[in-house]
Order: structure tokens, then C-alpha cells, then sequence
């Protein structure tokens, strides 16, 4: 009998999962930027004042999958990724608060208050001021940072309850 026919494969992590998280990390830090902590940047919507954006540059895995068989019918194959993930700071709190992060990154602070990805480094903090569109310097602060979290896939699996071998020798 195929007790596995039918199940959809399920992913116990995503990319949205590791952005509320990392929300989550910056509104620890920063309790009064709700507002301003974004996914990414959106056409045609602007940042608001003193805006934290998050995105994911690109992932990678940082070991070979390993499969666990959970009978009557599932097996879950997961492996650790490392994500890199830029966070642009922007306005006059900009740099202050990049400081922040970075310093906190690969800290204890760091590490105790995320539960679905742990830090491991900071690639790079750097300045970049932009030119707005009423033709003006603005403060941007870019940290690199890179995180790890260890998805798993969970998908159907058959198994056999018992087998018979019968041994014919060749004539």
C-alpha cells in the first residue's frame, strides 16, 4: 500500500520566515523604527523617514544533505545554508544604527535573540551616501551580514514492512 502517495513536499523554513526574524532582532535594538524596518524596496512606494531595508542577497548550502526516515511514510532531507543578507540604513540615524548591528551581530545579544537563524558574520559595513530625487546627499549605511539556518524538506516516503528473498542456485 503507498501510504506516502499524495503528500505534498513541505519546506519548514523560507526567506519570509528569516526576515520577520531578523525584524524581530532590529526591533529589539530599535523599538520605535516599526514603521521603518521594509522587506526590500517596493517601485514606486518611498522609504519611509530613517527606513532599515532588508535583502537577501543569496544563499548557499554550507553542507551536504542529510536524510532522516520517519516510518510509516515521510522521510525529511535538511541541510544548513548560509544567507547573505544586506541591510541598508538610510538618514540621519543611519550610521548610528548600523553601528549598532554590526557590533551586536556576532554577539551573545545576537545569538540568544534569534531562534530561526543564528548570526555568523558581518561582511562588510561601508557608507554609501545616494543623490535623492530632489537632487540631494543622503546618509545610506550598508552592513553585508551573514546568517545561517538549517532548513528541512519533509516528503513522502514508502517503506516496506517486510520482504522475501528466495535463493535459487544456478543450475
Amino acid at each position: 500500500m503507498d501510504k506516502g502517495a499524495g503528500m505534498a513536499a513541505v519546506l519548514s523554513l523560507t526567506h519570509r520566515d528569516l526576515y520577520r526574524e531578523v525584524r524581530l532582532f532590529l526591533l529589539g535594538l530599535f523599538p520605535d523604527a516599526a514603521q521603518q524596518i521594509v522587506q526590500s524596496t517596493q517601485n514606486n512606494q518611498p522609504l519611509p523617514d530613517n527606513a532599515i531595508v532588508m535583502q537577501v542577497l543569496f544563499s548557499g548550502n554550507l553542507d551536504e544533505s542529510v536524510t532522516t526516515y520517519n516510518p510509516p511514510n515521510e522521510a525529511m532531507v535538511q541541510n544548513s545554508v548560509e544567507v547573505r543578507l544586506q541591510l541598508d540604513f538610510y538618514g540621519a540615524v543611519a550610521e548610528s544604527r548600523s553601528r549598532i548591528v554590526a557590533n551586536l551581530w556576532k554577539n551573545y545579544y545576537g545569538t540568544e535573540n534569534m531562534e530561526k537563524c543564528q548570526p555568523l558574520y558581518v561582511q562588510s559595513h561601508q557608507r554609501h551616501p545616494y543623490i535623492n530625487d530632489s537632487n540631494q546627499y543622503e546618509d545610506r549605511f550598508i552592513l553585508d551580514l551573514a546568517l545561517q539556518y538549517n532548513p528541512s524538506v519533509i516528503r513522502a516516503q514508502d517503506f516496506a514492512e517486510d520482504a522475501s528473498v528466495i535463493i535459487r542456485p544456478e543450475t
